[in-house]
């Protein structure tokens, strides 16, 4: 007799004590879905070791202290005592009264402009810098591209700002009047209004947001023996269209001088003076979100586009200088003591690089220190890299790439 084909909807499996029976087809899906959960897991397994793994790689890199360095690779630089020697983008910048010019960290030149100036200026954005002579009328604007702008003036130069576009903010000097110019690379004017003092003020400096679309000015003025200062922001964007000279915001504060504002990226801005630190943030209208009371002395100010870094003449004597780092938020996230004369401090990476003659001292954002000690020969210059224990020091006469153990 022939066997009768097995129909798969007749395949039953019998649970007994009331159970529900399972066809073929019920057991084919708990089979699939028990192989997606196992597939599910293995991935978020694999994730969540992959990221524990990443965490202790970030807390041993904050928490591992160097107590030696060694110089792997080193290139001669020659630099006369007259220059000054900063940080452009990834690259290093020299400048003197008779030109500028910027190499890598292998030295090797990426672009060099000549000028004569007395008193050269220079304001510096991500990888565009600009130059001016202190009464001067031309303003040269460099890209680390190579691409090279130049802005001429009719009245004399006083303050410069540049932005990462290559735009340029410029205080110019009239017989009563002072103008606030805004040009882009080629020098077109692409904005300008004029302030007084009985007005405004008289503009003690300013800056220009990255993208080129905020400018912020600090005045002074003198109301019934009494020296006032305001802090300005103006929008040259769609925003700022509509408004009176394109002022969007301000905000004034008495007995004070406020001699130092910048932009620490398009959305935040500090404006520091001998008696508080302002923090303002708005990428259109900025707002004050921070303010900060001095008690000690400023002697310097380091700003990167997450952070800034204040030193301060210490007055309790338990140490000469202190250099406090905040966030861009105002928050302080650390604070060092120390005693040598410093030459500079750099930031980049979520590292501060503190560095005077022969002294070192390099340590993240949060305050762990990394290295603290002497370097062979005195530094200009310290640069991070993309290696966590490699940096770049420069001196007067070698770059010199160093490993850190």
């Amino acid at each position: 007799m022939r066997n009768k084909p097995v129909n798969p909807k007749d395949n039953k499996i019998v649970y007994f004590g009331g159970a529900k029976e399972e066809t073929g087809m019920e057991k084919i899906r708990r089979f699939d879905r028990k192989k997606k959960f196992g597939r599910l897991y293995r991935i978020l397994l694999s994730v969540v070791v992959v990221a524990a793994l990443g965490l202790a790689y970030y807390i041993y890199v904050q928490t591992k202290t160097y107590s030696t360095y060694t110089i792997v690779g080193s290139v001669k630089h020659e630099t006369l005592d007259a220059t000054v020697t900063k940080t452009f983008g990834d690259s290093i910048l020299t400048y003197s009264k008779d030109g500028a010019n910027a190499i890598d960290g292998s030295g090797n030149l990426l672009w060099n402009q000549t000028f004569d100036m007395q008193s050269p200026m220079i304001a510096k954005c991500d990888d565009t810098v600009a130059f001016a002579d202190y009464g001067g009328n031309v303003i040269y604007v460099q890209k680390s591209s190579g691409e090279v702008g130049s802005v001429k003036t009719d009245m004399p130069i006083r303050k410069i700002a540049t932005s990462s576009k290559g735009y340029v903010a410029a205080v110019l000097e009239d017989t009563s009047v002072t103008w606030i110019y805004l040009y882009d690379l080629n020098g077109t004017t692409i904005a300008y209004f004029r302030t007084t003092m009985e007005k405004s003020g008289y503009p003690l400096t300013l800056d220009i947001s990255p993208n080129g679309e905020l400018v912020c000015v600090s005045y002074y003025y003198v109301d019934c023996d009494d020296v006032k200062s305001s802090v300005a922001f103006y929008n040259f964007g769609p925003v700022g269209q509509n408004n009176i000279d394109n002022y969007v915001s301000g905000y004034n504060y008495t007995n004070c001088l406020v001699p130092s504002v910048h932009f620490l990226n398009d959305e935040t801005a500090i404006a520091v003076s001998n008696e508080r630190i302002s923090v303002y943030s708005g990428a259109h209208k900025p707002v004050s979100i921070s303010e900060m009371i001095v008690n000690d002395e400023i002697v310097s100010v380091y700003t990167a586009k997450d952070a800034f870094a204040v030193i301060y003449r210490d007055s309790d004597h338990s140490s000469k200088y202190r250099l406090e780092l905040y966030d861009n938020k105002g928050q302080k996230k650390s604070e060092k003591e120390f005693d040598f004369d410093y030459s500079n401090v750099s930031l980049g990476n979520g590292m501060v690089m503190l560095y005077g003659d022969t002294n070192l001292y390099i340590g993240t954002y949060n305050g762990a220190p990394k290295y603290e000690g002497q370097y062979e020969k005195p530094v200009v210059l310290v640069l991070p890299t993309t290696v966590s224990n490699r940096f770049v020091c420069v001196t007067q006469d070698t770059i010199d790439t160093v490993e850190f153990k």
